[in-house]
């Protein structure tokens, strides 16, 4: 029985997991630069669409060629003054459009790669398990999570509302009292909005791996990250010391080409930095997959709280261990 057997640490068990299925790791990248994709190009496009509205007469060309910032100013604000329409229109279609391609892209991946997750996590620890998509939940979830990125988007404007009326009642302007006053409010409110994204992101675990609704496994993940708060921790921790040492790399292989370029052409330049940030990327995705096939294991351990973790020494051969 897995209750009787060794299990390896979570973080041993994520990396596991993610050499016996790299297809959960090609899933994770397509749909994430499918999203990517999609939300740059709606970018790009809204972009395009507001500086097409904007024109630019001859004097203002002529007056922003005095590269004085004042006159620039000036010009800027004439040339955007009945533009903020256009802008604010824009930014509620792109806003909008990403928040639903996100809950259906989100919806869709996280359902199955989570099912495939847990089923490997137990088939490594010698146990069968049956899971269910359990769109509905996971849909409530990914809903609930855009909910919290536009509450705090919306805290943040009124935070700085609140803020600027509370630290300019005499007419002037505190900047120091402004920024401290926002900064405490809004460190509460971001806070708060973290700790129930951190919820959001293990609920789908017991969606599909206990069927269980969307309330159920939201309480099922508070349960998790009360009793098991140490071994989330640890692994969160210890994969962010692998992302920023990642990004560190990268970061120096990325801007590498740029000490060629009075010799390479500029194209070439451009295209392998975008290609840096792809492999950074690409692996990124990897580390989460690792990552979130360790906290399977922790909700594994926790549902068989007999069973014996044992700690993968990297120096010792796997065939050893088992």
């Amino acid at each position: 029985m897995l209750a009787a057997m060794p299990r390896r640490s979570p973080f041993a068990q994520g990396f596991r997991v993610l050499r016996s299925e790299p297809s959960v790791w090609l899933a994770e990248i397509a749909w994430r630069w499918v999203f990517g994709g999609i939300a740059t190009a709606l970018l790009v496009w809204a972009t395009l669409g507001f500086l097409h509205a904007i024109e630019v007469s001859r004097a203002n060309q002529f007056l922003l060629r005095s590269l004085n910032p004042a006159i620039i100013s000036y010009v800027l604000r004439d040339m955007l003054s009945q533009k903020w329409g256009l802008l604010a229109r824009l930014g509620i279609i792109v806003s909008v459009s990403l928040s639903f391609l996100w809950m259906i892209t989100a919806t869709i991946a996280r359902s199955a790669t989570a099912r495939v997750l847990v089923e490997q996590v137990a088939a490594l620890s010698g146990e069968e398990r049956e899971t269910r998509s359990n769109i509905r939940a996971v849909a409530a979830i990914q809903f609930f999570r855009v909910a919290l990125l536009w509450v705090g988007a919306a805290a943040y404007v009124l935070i700085a509302v609140v803020a600027s009326a509370v630290t300019g009642s005499d007419g002037k302007s505190h900047v120091g009292a402004f920024l401290l006053v926002f900064l405490v409010l809004f460190g509460v409110v971001a806070a708060v909005l973290s700790f129930l994204n951190w919820l959001l992101l293990l609920a789908p675990i017991f969606a599909v791996r206990d069927a269980a609704s969307f309330a159920d496994s939201v309480l099922a993940a508070w349960q998790l990250s009360r009793d098991r708060g140490g071994s989330l921790a640890g692994l969160n921790l210890a994969h962010l010391a692998m992302r920023l040492i990642w990004f560190v790399f990268m970061s120096g292989i990325g801007f590498a080409p740029l000490g060629f370029v009075h010799v390479v052409p500029k194209l070439l330049i451009l295209l392998a930095m975008i290609a840096t940030t792809l492999v950074y990327c690409a692996v990124a995705d990897g580390l989460f997959v690792a990552r979130y096939a360790g906290y399977i294991e922790i909700a594994e351990q926790e549902l068989y709280p007999n069973a014996e973790t044992t700690a993968v020494d990297p120096c010792v051969p796997e065939t050893a261990l088992q």
